[in-house]
C-alpha cells in the first residue's frame, strides 16, 4: 500500500511583536559578535535593573577589554527617540559618577567574574556609554553635545566595525581604540617608558633617488608584522570620520584569506614595499647612538638607526594594508592560528616610511599620500569611482568635482533625499552618485563656470577670495548654499511627484532623472536664476510625467534629453533655441 505523501504545515506569520522580538535578537547577537570576535569580555547585564545614584534602568550589555568598560545601550525604536536618549543619559552620567557602587552592583550579580571587575581599581577604569541604533539617528551637533555621556553608533559605523571584526578578528580591537581616541597609555596597566614600548630599526636612507619634494624625507627599514599590526591604521573613505581627508578602501575579506593562506603554506614575507607615513615623534641615531637630524644623514650612512614610539594607531598605512592585517589575531586554537601567531612575531616587512616637516599641514600631507596611493593602485585593480573622487577632493577641493561630492553627502544628511543617496559601502541609499557628481550636479556647483554658462557660484554672495585660498569655512558656507537651493528645488519635485517619489519600482528616484533635473536646473539659471520654494512648487504643479519603467524613455545617459523635457514643460523655456536642443549629448553637458 502506498505511503501518503506528508505535506508540509503551512507556519503561521509572525505577529508584529515576535517580529520585533526577533529583530532585537539579531541585533544585539551583531553588537555582542564584534565586540567579543574583536577580544572583549561579556557581561550580561540585560535584564537586571539596577539603582545607582538617582537612576534605576538597565543597561543592555557591557563589554570589558582590560580597563576599557564598554556600557551599551541597543534600541530599534524610531519614535520618541529623544526622550529615550536623555533617559540612557542620564543613567549612564549616574554610572560614570558613582563608578564604585556601580563594580559592587556587578560583583554581587555576576560573582563568577570578580577577577574582571577587579582587575584594575576603579581609578584606573576608562567607561564609555555606546548608544547603537538599528536606524540612523538625526542628531545635531547641538545634541551630541547635549547628551555629552552617550557615543552614538550609528547604523553606517557598527557596519565598519562589524566588517573589520570579521576580516580581522582580534586585531579589530585596534579599530575600536582609535575610534575612542585611546592610546597605548589609556589601556591596561600604566609603565614607565622603556626601550621595549620603543621601535628600533637600522635604515636605508636613499636621499637623492626618492624625488620626493616639500622636504619630505624617505627612509625603509624592515619591521616585524606584529609591531607593524599593531601600530598602524589606515584612512578608510568608509569608516566612521567625518572627513573630507579619508580615501583609502575597505578590507577585502577575501583578499585577506588569501595572503594570510600564502603566509602559512610557505612561511615567508613579500618582497615589495609597505609605504606609510611615519609619525611625527620618530627620531634617528648615528653610528654612535647620537641623536641626529633627519636632513643631516648622508646618503646610505650604515648603521643609522630609527626610533619610534610602539604606539597604537601612529603609523599611517599608504599602500600595503592586506600584507599587515593578514598576519591579524585571529584568537582561535587551530593550526592555522599557531602557525601566523609564530610568524608575526618572526616574519619582517620591508617597509618604506614618509617623514613630513612636523610644520607640514594635515591636509597638504594627505595630499601627498593619497596622490602616492593613486599613483601605486593605478596600474593595478581599478580603483572604485567613489575613490577617486575622495583622493581627487583632497587633491583640489574647489574643483568642481569635489565640491558636488561634498553637496551630495549635505543633500544626504537632510530631506528630501535623507538616506537615498549611495554615501559609502555602509550607507543605506541605492542611488549611485558617481555618475551624479560627474556629469550633472558639477556644473551646477562649479566655482569656475565654462564662457556663457552660469552655476550657483554666480549667485553666491559669500567671500569668493577665501574659496580660492581653499578656506574650510568658505568651502562649508558655498556648499550649503548649494544644498539649500537644491532642497527647495527637489522638495517641491517631490511633492508635485510624491507617488513616483515614493514608488521603489519608478524611475524618478533614479541617477537619469536627478541628472535630467539638475541640468534643467543649471540650464535655466540665466533666465530665472535661483529662486524659493513656492517658484519650483508653481512650476511643478500640475505636470506630471510617465516614470514607470516600461513608459519613462529615457536610458543610461540620456540626462540632457530629459532635461529638454523639463525646461520645455516646467520651466516654459521651450521657445529658446539655444537653450533647448533635440540631440542627445549623452554624459556632456
Amino acid at each position: 500500500m502506498a505511503r501518503k505523501k506528508r505535506t508540509a504545515a503551512k507556519r503561521k506569520p509572525l505577529t508584529p511583536e515576535q517580529l520585533l522580538k526577533r529583530e532585537k535578537t539579531f541585533f544585539k547577537k551583531k553588537i555582542r559578535n564584534i565586540f567579543t570576535t574583536a577580544g572583549f569580555q561579556y557581561i550580561p547585564t540585560n535584564d537586571h535593573e539596577i539603582k545607582i545614584g538617582r537612576r534605576t534602568g538597565e543597561i543592555d550589555s557591557l563589554f570589558i577589554y582590560e580597563n576599557i568598560w564598554i556600557l551599551c545601550e541597543d534600541t530599534v525604536k524610531t519614535t520618541n527617540i529623544r526622550d529615550h536618549i536623555r533617559t540612557k543619559d542620564q543613567i549612564f552620567g549616574e554610572i560614570f559618577g558613582n563608578l564604585d557602587d556601580f563594580k559592587k552592583i556587578l560583583l554581587e550579580l555576576f560573582p563568577e567574574k570578580s577577577d574582571i571587575f577587579s582587575k584594575y581599581d576603579t581609578a584606573r577604569i576608562k567607561p564609555f556609554a555606546f548608544y547603537i541604533s538599528k536606524y540612523e539617528i538625526p542628531l545635531e551637533n547641538d545634541d551630541i553635545s547635549l547628551f555629552d555621556n552617550l557615543t552614538f553608533i550609528q547604523p553606517q559605523t557598527l557596519d565598519y566595525f562589524n566588517w573589520i571584526a570579521k576580516s580581522i578578528r582580534l586585531s579589530a580591537r585596534f579599530e575600536i581604540f582609535r575610534f575612542l581616541n585611546l592610546s597605548n597609555r589609556d589601556i591596561g596597566l600604566v609603565s614607565s617608558a622603556s626601550t621595549s614600548t620603543e621601535i628600533v630599526a637600522n635604515i636605508i636612507y636613499p636621499k637623492e633617488i626618492t624625488g620626493m619634494k616639500n622636504n619630505v624625507h624617505v627612509v625603509s627599514f624592515m619591521m616585524s608584522a606584529e609591531d607593524l599590526l599593531n601600530t598602524c591604521y589606515v584612512m578608510r573613505k568608509d569608516n566612521w570620520e567625518q572627513s573630507i581627508w579619508l580615501y583609502q578602501r575597505l578590507i577585502d575579506p577575501n583578499k585577506i584569506k588569501n595572503v594570510r593562506s600564502f603566509i602559512e603554506k610557505n612561511g615567508e614575507t613579500f618582497y615589495n614595499n609597505i609605504i606609510v607615513a611615519l609619525p611625527d615623534n620618530v627620531k634617528f641615531l648615528d653610528a654612535s647612538d647620537n641623536y641626529i637630524e633627519l636632513d643631516k644623514i648622508s646618503d646610505f650612512e650604515a648603521n643609522c638607526k630609527l626610533i619610534m614610539p610602539k604606539e597604537d594607531n601612529s603609523i599611517c598605512v599608504i599602500d600595503g594594508q592586506h600584507r599587515i592585517f593578514a598576519h591579524y589575531e585571529s584568537g582561535l586554537d587551530n593550526k592555522q592560528e599557531r602557525e601566523i601567531s609564530r610568524l608575526r612575531k618572526q616574519l619582517h616587512l620591508l617597509v618604506t616610511g614618509l617623514v613630513f616637516p612636523k610644520d607640514m599641514s594635515k591636509e597638504k600631507r594627505i595630499q601627498i599620500q593619497s596622490k602616492i596611493f593613486l599613483d601605486i593602485n593605478s596600474n593595478a585593480k581599478p580603483v572604485d569611482a567613489n575613490v577617486l573622487l575622495r583622493i581627487n577632493r583632497i587633491m583640489c577641493p574647489i574643483e568642481s568635482e569635489s565640491l558636488a561630492q561634498l553637496v551630495v553627502e549635505k543633500l544626504n544628511k537632510q530631506e528630501p533625499f535623507k538616506n537615498s543617496l549611495q554615501i559609502s559601502t555602509f550607507g543605506q541609499g541605492k542611488i549611485k552618485t558617481a555618475s551624479i557628481v560627474r556629469f550633472a550636479l558639477r556644473y551646477l556647483v562649479t566655482v569656475t563656470p565654462a564662457d556663457g554658462k552660469q552655476s550657483l557660484y554666480n549667485y553666491w554672495d559669500g567671500d569668493k577670495k577665501k574659496i580660492t585660498d581653499l578656506d574650510d569655512d568658505a568651502i562649508n558656507e558655498y556648499t550649503d548654499f548649494c544644498v539649500g537651493v537644491l532642497r527647495k528645488y527637489f522638495c517641491a519635485v517631490k511633492k508635485n511627484l510624491s507617488s513616483d517619489w515614493d514608488d521603489p519600482n519608478s524611475k524618478l528616484m533614479t541617477v537619469v532623472s536627478i541628472n535630467g533635473f539638475i541640468i534643467a536646473l543649471t540650464r535655466q539659471l540665466p533666465y530665472n536664476g535661483i529662486k524659493d520654494f513656492e517658484f519650483y512648487d508653481k512650476s511643478l504643479n500640475g505636470w506630471s510625467y510617465d516614470f514607470s519603467k516600461d513608459g519613462f524613455p529615457f536610458t543610461s545617459s540620456q540626462y540632457r534629453k530629459f532635461s529638454n523635457v523639463i525646461l520645455k514643460e516646467v520651466f516654459n523655456l521651450s521657445d529658446d533655441e539655444s537653450i533647448i536642443d533635440t540631440t542627445d549629448l549623452d554624459t556632456s553637458q
